[in-house]
């Protein structure tokens, strides 16, 4: 009886040392945290490993995170899938609806980019480019002529304009020369070239006045232009001015286009037909909801493809500069070691449970052999 009472003391004995002296070591990685001392004497083990440790094991961290667990290699593999390409998508869309439902004007929303618009500016600097454009135009065809630039459509729109005007200045013409006025100058042409012949051009006037000789005019005149010929010869002499006009080159006109109330009238006529301050005052989605299908289907796809290519091709490059092994460092040696005990205890806590209790399972199977071999000696 009193070998087995040996044996059982020295097994509970073994694995109480063997329990304790685990859970001791496993309390000694993180405890005590700060240094202890008896007067200048530091006590030995103290602080823990962990804490002892702390800056170095912030460096292997942020190292393993760099080198192993965030690396270039592996964002932009992910970066890649189209998977993440989807959701991207998916937030973009999600965000162009939420943008589509906000009742904002172009000018709110460039006050909320803090970009300022003067309106007055705006069209000035509108009506600047276009005259710019205007002389540049000028300057690079100065020598191509006017027909040069007329499409087939022009040509015939002012060929049929062109024949409203002769029809136009034909009824005029006749209008002109049945007027009183008319009548008086002609009969006073008619005097003064008789008198310019002297002796013969007054025998002339007295014998035909020159009232009854400028009515006689006026009459033949109307009859000409009331007949088929006179409204040929006046077709004829426009067409014949509009082919004239065709076949000039713009240089022959650029004197007259570059005279500054040209330049002014054409900057005006810009400004007066562009509505800038009504844009302004619209809302952005009245712009943007005749084109949403063509944004959602075509743009948004695009613009994430781009995004995500030049976001890949950078990794490298992003990650270097963001230093993200200093950053890890900086965080790990900036945590409170009670911190970083309890969220190693919360990952293992089971496990050192069972090291302890693998101590005790030892420590007892020692203390057997030890009591077996004590009671055999003995």
């Amino acid at each position: 009886m009193s070998v087995f009472i040996t044996l059982l003391l020295m097994v509970i004995i073994g694995g109480l040392i063997g329990g304790v002296t685990n859970s001791l070591a496993i309390k000694m990685l993180f405890r005590p945290y700060e240094a202890k001392y008896i007067g200048k004497w530091k006590i030995p083990f103290t602080p823990g490993v962990i804490p002892k440790r702390r800056d170095q094991l912030a460096i292997q961290l942020g190292e393993l995170v760099v080198n192993h667990l965030v690396t270039a290699d592996s964002l932009q593999n992910k970066l890649q899938e189209k998977e993440v390409k989807d959701q991207v998508i998916q937030l973009f869309n999600k965000e162009f609806h939420h943008f589509l439902r906000k009742q904002l004007t172009v000018d709110m929303l460039l006050n909320k980019l803090e970009i300022s618009i003067d309106k007055d500016k705006m069209e000035k600097k509108i009506g600047d480019f276009v005259l710019k454009k205007f002389e540049e135009f000028i300057d690079q065809h100065s020598n191509k002529s006017l027909e040069d630039w007329l499409t087939t459509g022009a040509e015939e729109e002012i060929n049929s304009q062109l024949e409203q005007l002769t029809h136009h200045v034909y009824k005029q013409i006749i209008v002109l020369i049945n007027q009183p006025s008319t009548k008086q100058k002609i009969e006073q042409m008619i005097n003064e070239y008789a008198q310019s012949k002297g002796f013969f051009g007054n025998m002339l006037l007295s014998m035909i006045s020159g009232e009854d000789l400028s009515a006689k005019v006026q009459d033949l005149l109307t009859d000409y232009f009331r007949s088929e010929d006179g409204y040929s010869m006046l077709q004829s002499v426009l067409d014949n001015e509009w082919k004239k006009l065709k076949q000039k080159p713009l240089s022959d006109f650029q004197p007259f286009l570059e005279k500054a109330f040209v330049k002014d009238a054409i900057r005006d006529v810009v400004i007066r037909n562009i509505p800038v301050e009504n844009w302004l005052n619209q809302p952005v989605q009245t712009f943007i909801l005749p084109l949403q299908t063509k944004i959602e289907h075509n743009i948004l796809p695009k613009v994430v493809d781009l995004l995500l290519a030049k976001l890949t091709e950078n990794v490298p490059a992003i990650l270097a500069n963001l230093k993200v092994e200093k950053m890890v460092e900086k965080q790990v040696a900036s945590f409170p070691t009670a911190r970083i005990e309890d969220i190693i205890l919360s990952i293992s806590r089971k496990e050192f449970k069972l090291i302890t209790y693998l101590g005790a399972l030892l420590g007892g199977v020692i203390g057997l052999i030890q009591g077996i071999l004590f009671v055999l000696v003995g």
